[in-house]
């Protein structure tokens, strides 16, 4: 390799370098660590923060980011402490909630995050809920009890795409709702959460 192309490697290399810390720096944590500022509790006191999680110790209800969100990109880290726990990333939610145990949005959508096969569904509250979702590749890239997983969802317009551990899983192109609150759901068993951020994408 000649000195030029050596040169134009070097800046090629100096600029992907820098491509992923700048796209890395767009998310804004929702969780700071330390409490549950940010954080709206509806109908429950079962959220704490321990040890730099959330912990969601069992209970109905949900915990209700402070702002609303149209399009975006979420990513968060959760275990289930034991088997069988049950929880939920809802999405485009409501403020209100039902008056009635279990109380969850009067409107608005739920990832289904789950110590089950039923794991990454996508549930509609108030509203239709229609999704696609790879059975296979949720057992093969799907971790047990104890053990830190990462979600990443995504939602612009329509389109909703969820990935776990790295595995793309769930979509939906019947996302009808225009805007809501991101929540975390109190169901069943103990869940745990950290690492929370998001960034607003652009509308398609």
């Amino acid at each position: 390799m000649d000195g030029r192309m050596v040169g134009v490697a070097a800046a090629l290399a100096v600029v992907l370098a820098g491509a992923e810390p700048a796209k890395d720096s767009m998310f804004v944590r929702l969780f700071d660590g330390n409490s549950l500022a940010g954080w709206a509790p509806e109908h429950t006191d079962r959220f704490t923060v321990r040890d730099g999680v959330i912990l969601n110790d069992g209970g109905t209800g949900w915990l209700r980011s402070a702002k609303a969100y149209k399009d975006f990109e979420l990513q968060a880290e959760y275990r289930a402490l034991k088997k069988g726990a049950d929880s939920g990333l809802m999405f485009r939610a409501s403020a209100e909630s039902t008056p009635k145990d279990p109380h969850w949005p009067a409107k608005g959508y739920q990832l289904q995050v789950v110590d089950a096969d039923s794991n990454f569904m996508i549930f509609g509250h108030g509203t239709p809920a229609k999704y696609e979702r790879k059975a296979d590749a949720l057992r093969s890239s799907m971790k047990g009890p104890g053990e830190w997983q990462t979600i990443t969802l995504k939602v612009v317009g329509k389109h909703a795409e969820a990935t776990l551990n790295g595995t793309p899983i769930t979509t939906s192109d019947a996302i009808d709702l225009p805007a809501g609150y991101i929540g975390l759901q109190g169901e069943n068993g103990q869940f745990e959460w950290r690492e929370i951020k998001i960034r607003e994408l652009p509308a398609p």
